[in-house]
């Protein structure tokens, strides 16, 4: 399905270039163009010099820019290049700055085309800097800069593999925004593996620098956010872009952890292809709320955010859980009585009132926890009674047994030191707005609700044998606990069982034909 509908309103490539003019104004592009029986122009996308050629059209056609892509260097697609820079724009614009020939950019990996910077200042006159490890990338960057006589305006730095930020920072001591388009696949395994996806619709391009990073993006992002809690404030707005759908969530996870919250993510939509974008800062969100800035999400990316939602339990303060410390002591009480280990996690910043813990449980102490209290308070009445003898017996061996097998794969799960599953935990007040829209309309009594002080805890799946499902449990014993099955049913009733209801009807029609023969 094209996803040309969802790329950014102010991109120019929303509407397809127009091939015929292009091959009638471009000798070069006049020799890639064929046209097809129905009198369409066309060029061959799987073809890599075509690709070539229409980059380097669409740049001196629709920018004015004349560029040079050495062999065996990524070829960029323009489309996708735009959507990111035209949401940095929004999210500039979002905190105030309309003028961005005022701001000073940071790309890292700026590649050996140079083509964010040299896109960013023709448009904008945008002061920026790029940094990039292989001085091969370097010298062709420099050289695309002075052609198009932007070297007043873009500095490009060589730098090490181990730093993204210190050396760029080290130039310069701050910057508006960073902008990131990391290499998706692992080092030794992205590129040689076997894909059971359709191959890709254009030619692949670029080297192993270019596509390849040790550890793939999601290393490589999580370094760009260890160094943005270094450095913060000397960068307004943290950026980048990725490749992999399963990075959204995870990055999202990470920025949780690490309690960045004034954070946002959009989707790139271009032809057949889609990447993502995240943002945060540490700017406190009375100066800029990235939470409220400009997105672009497919209905697919926003119903699967809603899902994510069933891992946490927002309830409104009540007595004896009035308070972050109340409900952080009695989660303790609980969580010791499962027998699940509880890593307290340091946080240092005090801005947002939170507890964050790690917890490891082995056995799985929560499933069916009210039939586990039965049983022994059953066993308990039973050895305390023995009227008859045999009978308690019998009824005491069955419990037992029944015992030891729940706890069967507990014992396993011990022995193997597995972990059944490891989640991080983080508790706080609801600072965020939520936006509910398409779900019930509220009632006067849930207006009041939103008006009252809501607690939140947030559980996010780190690894374990039992999966998600073991977390979704572990869930629901945490509801049971703060006894809020009320307050969940009221605010989001559950809907009437279709099916449930058309057996009824069948099971009524059928007892009426019933009585009918009867009476005949």
């Amino acid at each position: 399905m094209s996803l040309r509908k969802f790329m950014h309103k102010r991109n120019k490539y929303k509407e397809e270039p127009n091939f015929k003019q292009l091959a009638i104004l471009y000798p070069g592009f006049r020799k890639i163009a064929v046209t097809d029986i129905a009198g369409k122009v066309k060029i061959n996308f799987k073809d890599v010099e075509s690709l070539k050629i229409l980059t380097k059209t669409l740049l001196k056609h629709d920018f004015n820019l004349d560029v040079d892509i050495p062999p065996n260097h990524l070829v960029p697609a323009l489309p996708l290049r735009l959507n990111y820079i035209l949401w940095i724009e929004d999210l500039l614009n979002h905190c105030g700055i309309q003028d961005l020939s005022t701001v000073h950019g940071l790309d890292i990996g700026t590649g050996a085309i140079c083509i964010y910077p040299i896109l960013f200042s023709n448009l904008y006159k945008t002061k920026m800097t790029c940094t990039d490890i292989d001085p091969k990338s370097i010298i062709s960057a420099t050289e695309n800069i002075e052609k198009n006589n932007l070297q007043d305006l873009i500095e490009v730095i060589l730098i090490k593999k181990e730093s993204i930020l210190k050396e760029a920072l080290e130039k310069n001591e701050k910057y508006s925004f960073v902008m990131c388009n990391p290499p998706f696949f692992e080092t030794d395994k992205g590129l040689g593996k076997k894909s059971k996806q359709e191959p890709p619709r254009n030619a692949p391009t670029g080297n192993a620098n270019e596509l390849e990073v040790k550890g793939g993006e999601r290393e490589f992002i999580l370094r760009l956010i260890e160094e943005s809690l270094e450095y913060k404030h000397k960068i307004k707005i943290y950026t980048t872009m990725f490749g992999q759908k399963s990075s959204l969530a995870f990055l999202r996870n990470e920025l949780t952890k690490k309690r960045i919250f004034n954070a946002t993510w959009t989707e790139f939509c271009q032809g057949f292809t889609k990447r993502w974008g995240i943002a945060w800062t540490f700017e406190p969100k009375s100066e800029l709320d990235l939470t409220t800035a400009p997105v672009i999400r497919t209905r697919a990316e926003v119903s699967k955010m809603k899902k994510d939602k069933s891992m946490e339990i927002v309830f409104p303060a009540r007595k004896n859980l009035s308070c972050l410390n109340e409900v952080v002591t009695a989660l303790k009480i609980w969580i010791t009585e499962l027998k699940i280990k509880i890593k307290e996690i340091q946080l240092a910043d005090d801005d947002y009132p939170c507890w964050a813990c790690q917890l490891i449980g082995y056995n799985d102490t929560w499933s069916h926890a009210r039939r586990k209290r039965r049983m022994a308070m059953r066993q308990e009445a039973l050895k305390k009674r023995r009227v008859d003898k045999s009978e308690s017996s019998n009824e005491i061996d069955k419990l037992q047994n029944d015992e030891s097998e729940s706890t069967e794969s507990e014992i396993k799960s011990v022995e193997s030191n597995e972990p059944l599953l490891v989640c991080t935990l983080l508790v706080g007040e609801k600072s965020e707005h939520v936006d509910d829209s398409g779900d019930n309309d509220e009632d006067d009594s849930e207006e009041d609700t939103n008006n009252e002080k809501m607690l939140r805890i947030c559980m996010l799946f780190e690894s374990g044998t039992g999966g998600k499902l073991s977390l979704e449990t572990l869930r629901q014993y945490l509801v049971n606990k703060l006894n809020i099955r009320d307050f969940f049913h009221k605010k989001n009733p559950s809907k009437p069982n279709k099916k449930k209801r058309k057996r009824k009807k069948i099971k009524k029609d059928q007892s009426l034909v019933v009585c009918q023969n009867k009476e005949l």
